[in-house]
């Protein structure tokens, strides 16, 4: 029976590799990018560049929507078991979309399976849920256990940030004014996690790249970080990523890592400069 993996477009990844596309349908369900009275498409086809100047040079109001429940249904028809993965539900209505499109899915195809995860997170913690479900399904265990399993893995999966700007989280209502107040102040970078509810929370705010990327490796090493996979998302800022993936590889040598960049949603949010971390905990 064929397996389906369904995102919304606020996970980076844009395929699976290449042994094992043939074996499930990969499927971004995309979110609408609206920056005054221009709409964009969130899909692998977006110039990300070209979106990031359009966000820049406009001053008015800007924001995301999410897929529609028949989006999300055309998505799920394509295969018989279907996972599916959205941004958290807490600050998105990507999930209750795609809820409703489940419930849809499974009136009209009683005799399929499928099953939503609400990521609580974004970018790149996504992103290791899409490939620990790869390894499920490619290794050949059944739906239900994959369920069980996937349920367990996501509670060892976390999202550190590092940003320079939290603008569009706060003109959103991402996250609260009061919380953002020192965000902005020239030199001062800014490390938050994901919450277990789906949350925003900043953790520290500190001055100077060095302090910052140590800090964010130190708190993945305060949170059971043992050499697990992990998955980097920049906005353009590779240099960074890589510097990060250094520092990682000088305690865990033969660690995991992969480095993506964000999509047009995390680019939105984490603007130029920024950096999601997302990682596997014991």
């Amino acid at each position: 029976m064929k397996f389906g993996i369904v995102v919304d477009s606020g996970c980076d990844l844009i395929s699976l590799r290449a042994d094992v596309a043939d074996k499930i349908d990969f499927t971004r369900s995309p979110l609408k990018l609206d920056i005054g009275d221009k709409v964009f498409i969130d899909s692998i086809d977006l110039n990300i560049e070209e979106f990031m100047k359009e966000m820049y040079s406009y001053k008015g109001k800007t924001g995301s929507a999410a897929p529609s429940p028949d989006e999300w249904l055309k998505a799920y028809e394509k295969s018989e078991n279907v996972f599916v993965i959205t941004i958290t539900g807490t600050l998105s209505a990507s999930y209750s979309s795609a809820q409703i499109a489940m419930e849809l899915f499974k009136d009209k195809y009683p005799n399929r399976n499928i099953y939503l995860i609400d990521s609580k997170s974004t970018g790149p913690e996504m992103s290791l849920i899409v490939r620990k479900l790869t390894e499920y399904i490619t290794n050949g265990m059944d739906f239900e256990s994959i369920c069980k399993n996937i349920d367990d893995y996501c509670k060892h999966t976390n999202l550190l940030f590092i940003l320079e700007s939290l603008d569009n989280l706060v003109k959103n209502g991402r996250i609260s004014r009061l919380k953002a107040s020192m965000a902005g102040i020239l030199g001062i970078k800014i490390l938050g996690v994901a919450s277990e509810e789906g949350t925003i929370d900043l953790l520290s705010k500190c001055r100077g790249k060095l302090t910052v990327y140590g800090k964010a490796i130190s708190e993945m090493l305060e949170r059971n970080y043992r050499g697990g996979r992990v998955v980097i998302a920049h906005c353009f800022a590779k240099d960074v990523a890589n510097y990060v993936e250094s520092k990682i590889r000088e305690i865990h040598p033969n660690c995991d890592i992969e480095i993506m960049k964000t999509s047009g949603l995390c680019s939105y949010y984490a603007e130029k400069g920024g950096l999601l971390i997302g990682f596997e905990s014991e």
